[in-house]
């Protein structure tokens, strides 16, 4: 039947209207309409009461159901009407008034106690899921009369067995509207009621919870929790919870602040557990696996939410220490949570900037168009990395931190230097030369500004999500200026070719035209051939004995040889030629 997906979509129609009143002529007409279809519409004038419903006619039409569930929303928004009217003006509501605004809760909730006992017999055919929310849908509506009484243990018994209900089906089915049930309505009234009973605040509301559900009232709804959940009644001792208790204190900067809220306690445990899942099992290439982790911290995240909006609705001042605590929990929550955020920006970048490298088989203007694309992508993830960044430094006594502003203003730059080149980068793809030499210009001062600032090793608090060595800053500033260098030499490149105008077209590249110097430089024709070519280089002969004289060619070695034995001999033969007198005489 899904009840709770009915009533949540008839409720977002009502909140489209605007006025509880409309809502509830809405669900006037929609009831006639409906009893007009199933044949229980009252003929003539005369009044008579409607035909009762039986547990048949669910088994046979659930549109059954959709009666007392018309019913119920009717006088549910004309109790919020008139309590509506009592807020604007308080002090001129009489109490009858009031008591009005509770007898139409009461109906309201007896309609959809008359459908829980409906589809609790069995000859309605109804599953678990339908009889649990409905129960729930009841329960809630009880709470409500209870809370508007001053009941509070009345309440908190009702909204505790909404609380199970919903928890209980968000776990199993992973609805989001549960989710939404849970957080809008039956999570602050739970811990409102416990408030007002002055219970314990290290009590979380699922403790709570598991202690005020009347498992006695209603044994079926018991045993049908038990099948989805067989312990759902039983009190988390295992480790996962012993963990959680741990975690007593949160530190920032030197400063420790104790955890005493224990919704807050269990979140940082959680969200420990979820950073420690992600880093053994080593998926640092994923965006993937960073979705548990940034859940896990924004549940913390909202817990410490949950907790300084309700010590504020006390009348607790920002001045005491409980609240000093409370603003610091919630930054280190936040720098966490954005932090992580940071990081898997910067993996989805590493990943566009990889996939953006593989070797194309397209047009050259098709891949022109996917790096551009790719390009556009990559600023806007730095974008949100400086939106990120600007976040931090609206955390409470993160502008007092001198130092650490520092630090976080040098990352900024760094990133705005990433950002500002990949803009260069896709104006340089576009032949926008000279927008692109001053966007490294610009980029260049960027990461120029930030290197002073950039520490040489892990400051506190640390984290990779926003690591930033020295070591990186330096490869980019470096990197950045070859760019300049690169894209100065390519505009005046294009200055000198723009000059040239209609100048006689010159033959040969700009390597073989050298020993020329005309007025107007043409690069049309290139400056080297690339690939180079092999052609013959005429050189001097002079050079070449040189060569002869001092590099040893091949097959030379045996000809120096040869050479040395015949010049021997030849001396020899001199010698034995020449006599006694030819020696006397020196000849």
């Amino acid at each position: 039947m899904d009840i709770t997906t009915f009533v949540h979509n008839q409720r977002q129609e009502a909140l489209l209207l605007g006025d509880y009143n409309a809502y509830r002529g809405m669900c006037s007409r929609r009831l006639a309409t409906l009893r007009k279809r199933l044949g229980r519409a009252t003929s003539g004038k005369k009044y008579s009461p409607p035909t009762p419903i039986t547990p048949e006619n669910l088994a046979q039409d659930p549109s059954h159901a959709q009666l007392l569930l018309y019913s119920s929303e009717r006088a549910w928004a004309h109790g919020m009407h008139l309590k509506s009217l009592v807020s604007e003006d308080p002090a001129s509501v009489s109490g009858d008034v009031r008591s009005h605004v509770v007898s139409r809760l009461h109906k309201s909730r007896k309609h959809a106690f008359e459908l829980c006992t409906l589809l609790s017999s069995e000859e309605s055919k109804a599953m678990d899921k339908d009889l649990l929310e409905a129960t729930a849908y009841a329960s809630s509506l009880w709470g409500a009369e209870a809370f508007e009484q001053s009941h509070w243990e009345e309440a908190l018994r009702a909204f505790a067995t909404a609380r199970m209900i919903y928890s209980t089906l968000f776990t199993s089915t992973k609805s989001d509207t549960y989710k939404e049930q849970l957080s809008g309505t039956v999570d602050p009234s739970v811990r409102y009621s416990a408030y007002q009973l002055q219970l314990e605040r290290s009590m979380d509301i699922a403790s709570i919870s598991r202690q005020y559900f009347p498992q006695d009232q209603y044994p079926k709804i018991a045993e049908a929790l038990q099948r989805i959940d067989p312990e759902i009644f039983v009190e988390p001792i295992d480790k996962e919870t012993v963990g959680a208790a741990a975690v007593t204190s949160v530190t920032w900067r030197g400063r420790v602040a104790p955890v005493e809220e224990a919704d807050i306690s269990i979140a940082l445990s959680d969200a420990q557990t979820a950073e420690n899942a992600y880093t053994s099992h080593d998926q640092h290439g994923s965006t993937d696996a960073f979705d548990a982790v940034l859940s896990a911290w924004q549940d913390a995240v909202d817990a410490t939410r949950k907790a300084i909006d309700e010590h504020q609705s006390e009348g607790m001042s920002m001045g005491e220490q409980k609240m000093q605590n409370l603003q610091l929990t919630w930054t280190v929550v936040n720098y966490s949570m954005i932090c992580w955020r940071v990081g898997r920006n910067r993996v989805m970048i590493d990943n566009i900037m990889t996939t953006s490298k593989k070797p194309k088989i397209e047009g050259g203007d098709e891949v022109r168009g996917k790096k551009l694309g790719h390009l556009k992508e990559e600023v806007v993830l730095y974008d949100a990395i400086l939106q990120s960044l600007e976040q931090i430094l609206n955390l409470p006594g993160v502008a007092a931190d001198e130092p650490f502003t520092a630090e976080l203003s040098a990352k900024t730059s760094f990133f705005s230097a990433l950002r500002t080149s990949s803009i260069a980068r896709s104006h340089a793809l576009l032949s926008n030369r000279q927008n692109a030499l001053a966007l490294y210009h610009r980029a260049h001062s960027y990461i120029a500004s930030a290197l002073p600032h950039i520490p040489s090793g892990p400051s506190e608090p640390s984290h990779k999500g926003l690591e930033v060595t020295s070591e990186d800053a330096k490869n980019l500033e470096v990197l950045l200026q070859g760019k300049m260098t690169q894209f100065r030499a390519l505009v005046e490149m294009d200055t000198l070719a723009t000059k040239a105008g209609n100048v006689r077209q010159q033959h040969g590249v700009l390597l073989e035209r050298l020993d020329q110097w005309p007025d107007k430089v043409d690069f049309q024709a290139g400056i080297v051939h690339w690939p180079p070519k092999v052609v013959p280089v005429p050189v001097k002969p002079l050079f070449l004995d040189i060569a002869w004289n001092f590099i040893e060619y091949p097959g030379r070695a045996a000809a120096r040889a040869q050479e040395t034995a015949t010049q021997k001999q030849e001396q020899q033969q001199e010698a034995e030629r020449k006599g006694l007198l030819g020696r006397l005489w020196g000849r």
